[in-house]
């Protein structure tokens, strides 16, 4: 028979409940041995006569002094073992723990305490003055008493026990089923994170039976979105290989017009952009596909090599960081987003300076300019797919505005992010950061180089 694991099956009221009632059964149980046990609790011989009379002598005074007396002569007869303190209305506390063997103890030492109302209590609070208690005078005043008695600690400490045991189970268990009842809601919590990118997955039915309802939903949502966005990706996907056709074409019909001068170069540019557009969309949607695995690369000799690219061609471009720096990564479209910056950096900024660090959670790779920045209010929207700016940063120049939004679509598709700060000194700088778990662990040799040494077009 399959196992059925019970404990799931119960919701949170049910834990609750479950929580209380064993931690009433405890509290029972330990208030029934402590209530026993100072139903017989009994102070030595000697000590127990001590107090007895003590307290015969004081009961027998205060009766015979005057009222406004009564005050000091309680202080005159206490010491360092039984403090006296005497009220005209005193309120006679409520015993917690029956001291019934006790009480007969000391009633058998001075039988005059039994007309004197003896009553004995507990005081959980000061362990040195456990043993506490009141005698009811002639006049209904109260002599109030507290015994220093070392023999009272274990009764004392039990009471305490007594008291803070309920709250000191409860919160273990509390804790404890609380943490396993939001484990399947942190497994929630990680998964809202790759909603509608290539690591989404659904979460496996677990927890209570309102988390189980959430995470069915949560499923079912996903699974939605993914439709949505597939489809989206579909229908981009088919239009651009759709037009290809018609642009080859238009190509062709071109090359047997004659048309010369500016006109044909215009158009010849035209269906050359046309094409662009159509190539920047299938990268644009290849830019996360996580069919590729991820292998081992040198991220310092790939950006060093984007960079004596850019050199090469009469750029200003410069690297900082280490020699080598290999991580566990996609290494076609990290080179694109690479790419993508760099250029992007000098092409708006002229000058690009690219700076890779290594630190305890994340790599990150700085790709700064010196251009005009960008307002601090679309910083966010530069990132999204065929969005440009260059009113606000150097100047009309031909572009899909789709650069950032790849970049950004496969470091998030690594597990990293891209971030846009505009530099005090003048100038953008774009942050892509890779989570520091993508670093290659020693053992394995085989390193992928071809993905950076090959010079090919973005």
């Amino acid at each position: 028979m399959p196992r059925v694991n019970w404990l799931r099956r119960w919701g949170l009221p049910a834990r609750v409940l479950a929580i209380v009632a064993a931690v009433m059964l405890l509290d029972f149980a330990v208030n029934a041995f402590l209530f026993e046990r100072a139903s017989t609790f009994a102070l030595q011989e000697e000590e127990a006569g001590v107090l007895a009379e003590r307290l015969t002598v004081a009961d027998r005074l205060l009766n015979e002094g005057l009222p406004a007396n009564r005050p000091a002569l309680a202080r005159q007869l206490s010491s360092d073992k039984l403090t006296l303190s005497w009220s005209p209305h005193g309120a006679r506390p409520l015993a917690a723990i029956n001291l019934a063997g006790l009480k007969a103890q000391l009633i058998g030492y001075e039988p005059a305490l039994a007309s004197a109302r003896l009553q004995l209590h507990l005081s959980p609070i000061h362990f040195n003055q456990g043993l506490g208690g009141t005698l009811v005078l002639n006049d209904n005043s109260v002599l109030a008493f507290h015994s220093r008695s070392r023999e009272t600690w274990p009764l004392t400490a039990g009471h305490v026990i007594r008291l803070l045991l309920p709250t000191a189970m409860l919160m273990p268990l509390a804790w404890m089923a609380v943490f396993v009842s939001l484990r399947p809601l942190r497994k929630l919590v990680r998964a809202s994170r790759h909603v509608g990118t290539p690591h989404a997955r659904p979460i496996a039915v677990d927890g209570p039976g309102e988390v189980q309802l959430l995470i069915h939903a949560f499923n079912a949502m996903q699974k939605r979105i993914d439709d949505l966005l597939d489809a989206n990706t579909q229908t981009m996907l088919a239009i651009g290989h759709d037009m290809r056709t018609p642009l080859a074409r238009l190509q062709l019909r071109l090359d047997a017009l004659s048309i010369e001068g500016d006109d044909r170069q215009a158009l010849h540019d035209d269906i050359a952009e046309m094409r662009d557009l159509f190539a920047s969309l299938q990268s644009f949607v290849d830019a996360d596909a996580p069919e590729a695995p991820k292998e081992r690369i040198d991220l310092a000799a790939m950006a060093q090599t984007l960079i004596d690219g850019a050199q090469d061609r009469g750029e200003s471009a410069q690297y900082s960081g280490p020699d080598r720096l290999v991580v566990m990564a996609r290494a076609f479209p990290l080179r694109r987003a690479l790419s993508n910056l760099i250029e992007n950096a000098l092409h708006y900024g002229g000058a690009v300076h690219v700076r890779l660090e290594d630190g305890a959670r994340w790599v990150d790779i700085a790709i700064e300019d010196d251009g005009p920045g960008i307002p601090p209010e679309s910083l966010a929207k530069v990132l999204q797919p065929f969005v440009r700016l260059d009113t606000a940063r150097a100047r009309n120049t031909a572009g899909m505005g789709l650069g950032l939004a790849i970049a950004d679509r496969i470091l998030r598709a690594e597990g990293g992010t891209l971030t846009l700060e505009n530099r005090k000194a003048g100038g953008l700088r774009a942050l892509a950061r890779l989570p520091a778990h993508n670093l290659a662990r020693p053992g394995n040799t085989s390193l992928q180089t071809s993905a950076f040494r090959e010079k090919s077009p973005r």
